[in-house]
């Protein structure tokens, strides 16, 4: 499997597919800030569960 290949512009190469890497970039930085506010509501639910005494188990 050949490895896509990065352009001096700024563009990923590969399948015969080309990427602009600034679109890409602001897509990336917006579902990492989602994931972290996922991850603080998880993560205050999970304290509420053990301050009330009902826990469940993680998987």
């Amino acid at each position: 499997m050949a490895l896509p290949a990065l352009d001096v512009r700024g563009t990923l190469r590969g399948d015969g597919a080309r990427v602009e890497l600034q679109a890409t970039e602001s897509l990336l930085r917006e579902f990492l800030a989602l994931l972290e506010a996922a991850q603080e509501e998880l993560n205050q639910r999970w304290n509420g569960q053990q301050n009330s005494g009902c826990r469940a188990d993680r998987a």
